[in-house]
């Protein structure tokens, strides 16, 4: 085929990544916090949309959101910290300061976005006009092959199928 191959999204397996705060670090700040940070984060990266699963001391709480949602998704600072930023919220992996797994974070929900956000929905939609085009194309030449005349358009009262069958209404 022609260059819709190349408008195909790749298929992209599922992740977890553990993004959870170093034990000590929350350990050391739970009084100031109350124990409303999480002790534990885990992001799930699936096909259509990204979970976030926190666990604190009042329970756990999820949030999904498909990537087409996310927004910006960007690497946010504060003084020697690092964070993921997106809609999802800020997520300090860590002690706040590994930035290799906040990197990880951006760079993987920065690529699943372009895969499955609304550039790529509108990608995949074009593709499927284009099939959509083909198929009809085809179809055309199965029914001038056949001599099958098809007139271009017509209404649901002049189908044969519906004759004699709509009644006006009283």
């Amino acid at each position: 085929m022609d260059d819709m191959n190349s408008e195909k999204v790749e298929a992209i397996p599922d992740k977890e990544i553990d993004a959870s705060t170093n034990l000590y670090f929350w350990l050391s700040t739970v009084l100031c916090t109350f124990g409303s940070v999480p002790y534990r984060t885990k992001i799930y990266f699936g096909r259509e949309e990204v979970t976030k699963t926190d666990d604190d001391l009042c329970g756990t709480h999820t949030s999904k959101r498909p990537y087409a949602e996310l927004g910006s998704v960007d690497r946010g600072n504060c003084l020697c910290c690092v964070s993921v930023e997106s809609a999802l919220g800020a997520i300090s992996p860590g002690c706040g300061c590994d930035e290799r797994r906040v990197d990880e974070i951006v760079l993987e929900l920065k690529h699943r976005m372009r895969q499955r956000g609304d550039a790529a929905q509108v990608r995949m939609a074009e593709a499927t006009l284009d099939r959509l085009e083909q198929v009809d194309a085809k179809l055309d030449a199965i029914l001038e092959r056949l001599a099958i005349h098809v007139p271009l358009s017509m209404s649901m009262e002049d189908r044969p199928e519906y004759e004699n069958k709509l009644q006006p209404m009283e």
